[in-house]
């Protein structure tokens, strides 16, 4: 069994809401991300990127947009692959999990942004579709829905307990073993 780090979505958009000062959790999920890529990227272990692109002209995630680029510290590297996705599953709109299983990978330690939407689609349906899904509890960002009276911290607490309920084992970064 291979094992690969996928980074869900870590595009400028995601520092950008938090410059418009809109809440997020956990605080330091940003600096962990970057410690967790250092970590397998040092070990030699895969790093898969997937970033979401809108086609609608004018959407912030366009890919024409500034906000759909990645932010600096979650470039990839010349030997890392890019998914570009066009839903909040990196499943439905890539070829992901074909690349997965001729690279032979059947578990994916899973990062990124945001995780009540495209963290929690993509964990979900890589768990259907029998890969074993690791999801760092840390290294995942979740912002705040105002408009629904929904703190970042409750949707990111019911998010990861619904995916350890039954997709996933959601655990801190700092117990990921690469």
């Amino acid at each position: 069994m291979s094992k690969a780090l996928l980074i869900i979505d870590m595009q400028n958009f995601v520092t950008q809401r938090i410059q418009q000062g809109v809440d997020y959790f956990p605080q330091n999920s940003i600096e962990n991300m970057t410690a967790v890529i250092e970590k397998f990227r040092k070990s030699g272990t895969p790093v898969i990127h997937v970033r979401h692109q809108t086609p609608e002209e004018g959407s912030p995630l366009h890919h024409s947009s500034s906000s759909s680029l990645p932010l600096e510290s979650f470039k990839e590297l010349n030997n890392e692959p890019v998914f570009i996705k066009h839903t909040s599953s990196a499943f439905s709109s890539t070829g992901l999990f074909d690349y997965l299983q001729d690279a032979r990978i059947s578990e994916l330690v899973v990062i990124g942004a945001v995780a009540g939407f495209c963290v929690n689609s993509t964990v979900r349906s890589g768990a259907d579709l029998g890969l074993k899904i690791t999801v760092l509890k840390d290294a995942v960002i979740s912002f705040e829905l105002e408009q629904y009276q929904l703190s970042a911290k409750a949707i990111l607490d019911v998010t990861l307990g619904l995916l350890a309920a039954g997709f996933a084992q959601v655990i801190p970064a700092t117990e990921l073993k690469v």
